[in-house]
């Protein structure tokens, strides 16, 4: 048996109990009621999910039973009973929320079937409007998301017409959302670019999204900076309908890389110059211009002197890092021989790799090796490296190694996942390994990548002689970016580190 209920209302006793057998026997659970008003009393005590209605009965006839019904009970579902040749009746009652009707005299098998379609429709209907409010919630949730964004969104047909606008960008462009639809999209975004180049537009003309478009939104009386991102919207079948264009007001962050910019101009002036003048007055002092100078004065003064230019070693890091990063250090590539190179760098080392009891050797291939290469700026990369490395090694001694690989796939494959997009690391070709290795505390595993980020260094470097900036090793990478090269670490804790880059040579 199953748990629909059927409310039988008829004033004739001999066909109600008809029904009742009928409609038990295929299983449902039924209950009777003599007339109309018993009907809404019954109804109003018990629930049921669908009643057999006559039309004409005593007291309260089925019209206006029903429409008792739709008021008070509208998910119940009504099948009107009338006598043979009022059909029109039947008809009207329908009209007013009858499912369907049933005309006396009736076969057992016609009833039961309209039974079971009515229950049928109206379990329909009800998961139709329960999936219609779950969608209408979806849709206010997401219009709720989108009105509450920081970011203006424009939402365009494939004519480039608005579709929809979000609050932020009612509030940015300064109009309604009435006001806009289904105007051209370069009626309400008024760029600096040509139209053609919108985001919106370069979606509906290749179907593929669009990111981060810097460009000036020109608005009555001001012009915004903006970041604006474009994705195309298609429907159900995937086809593309439109496209979505994300506008990021990046004004204050135009206004922070201004901040930044003025304290960048203030380290370059304001620090080296009194910098300057602190090592000149030193210099007078030491070289005994304002009086007799002993050996151990001397010898705090020198170490004046090298702090001095510690300090302006960071600030010219520091600089050079923000040049590459705002694209305005130049590099200027030459054809240079690696050994004299790389010798000259190392020569420099070489006293303090000595007086701090390690060895610094250099390891070149057996030929002649000539490479593209800005030669100040690899001088102050293997610099970098090897001044890191005397820093983090107490015993043993440094090794600064290279070689020309013939195959750099190898080689490419130890380069640590996260350091650079995949598709971005060499596969083949010619390439110049260069290795600057100790045998100091080495680097964690999970510090590997993370050490060429600007103000980073591993937790055990701290270790070392000096703590540094966490800048030399951002330089660094800036610097084979640069030379379209790639750096890396490798290192295990208390075995050493090695820093490896690879430089193009070029294809065979």
């Amino acid at each position: 048996m199953n748990d629909v209920r059927i409310l039988i209302v008829d004033d004739e006793a001999d066909i109600a109990l008809i029904l009742k057998l009928q409609l038990e026997d295929a299983g449902y659970r039924t209950a009777r009621a003599r007339d109309g008003l018993e009907a809404l009393e019954v109804l109003a005590r018990e629930r049921y999910d669908l009643i057999l209605l006559d039309i004409r009965m005593p007291r309260l006839d089925g019209i206006e039973v029903l429409e008792r019904i739709r008021r008070d009970w509208p998910d119940l579902v009504v099948v009107m009973m009338t006598a043979h040749g009022s059909e029109d009746i039947a008809v009207e009652a329908m009209k007013k929320g009858a499912v369907d009707y049933i005309s006396k005299p009736f076969s057992s098998d016609d009833m039961k079937k309209r039974v079971e379609r009515a229950i049928q429709y109206n379990r329909t209907r009800l998961e139709n409007e329960r999936l219609q409010r779950e969608v209408e919630e979806e849709r206010r949730k997401m219009e709720a998301i989108l009105h509450g964004m920081a970011e203006a969104l424009v939402a365009v047909d494939r004519q480039g017409l608005v579709m929809s606008v979000n609050r932020t960008a009612e509030e940015l462009f300064g109009v309604a959302a009435a006001a806009v639809y289904s105007h051209p999209v370069e009626e309400l975004v008024t760029a600096a670019i040509p139209a053609d180049r919108l985001p919106c537009r370069v979606v509906l003309a290749t179907g593929e999204p669009c990111l981060d478009v810097a460009y000036d939104l020109r608005l009555p009386g001001r012009v915004v900076p903006v970041l604006s991102s474009a994705a195309p919207l298609v429907n159900a079948a995937g086809e593309m309908i439109g496209s979505v264009e994300i506008i990021r007001d990046i004004s204050a962050l135009k206004a922070l890389e201004q901040e930044r910019e003025d304290f960048v101009s203030m380290l370059s002036h304001d620090l080296k110059t009194p910098i300057t003048a602190i090592v000149g007055s030193i210099d007078l002092v030491k070289e005994g211009r304002l009086g007799p100078v002993n050996a151990e004065q001397k010898m705090y003064l020198e170490s004046a002197v090298e702090s001095c230019a510690e300090m302006v070693d960071m600030i010219d890091t520091l600089l050079d890092v923000h040049r590459f990063e705002a694209g305005r250090m130049v590099t200027t590539l030459g054809d240079e021989e690696l050994g004299p190179l790389l010798q000259r760098t190392v020569d420099r080392f070489e006293p303090v790799a000595r007086n701090g009891g390690l060895s610094l050797t250099i390891t070149l291939p057996h030929e002649p090796v000539t490479f593209p290469v800005d030669r100040k700026k690899f001088a102050r990369l293997i610099g970098n490296l090897i001044s890191n490395s005397l820093k983090f090694t107490t015993d043993g001694g440094i090794e600064v190694r290279a070689e020309v690989l013939d195959d750099v796939a190898t080689v490419a494959e130890r380069i640590p996942a996260g350091s650079y997009p995949p598709e971005s690391l060499p596969r083949q070709g010619r390439y110049l390994l260069v290795a600057v290795s100790d045998t100091g505390a080495g680097i964690p595993a999970d510090s590997l990548v993370t050490i060429f980020d600007r103000f980073v260094q591993a937790r055990n470097r701290k270790l070392g002689k000096a703590s540094g900036t966490g800048l030399g090793l951002a330089f660094c990478r800036k610097v084979m970016d640069a030379h379209h090269g790639f750096i890396w670490a490798e290192s295990e804790q208390e075995n050493g580190s090695t820093f490896l880059m690879l430089f193009p040579l070029g294809m065979d």
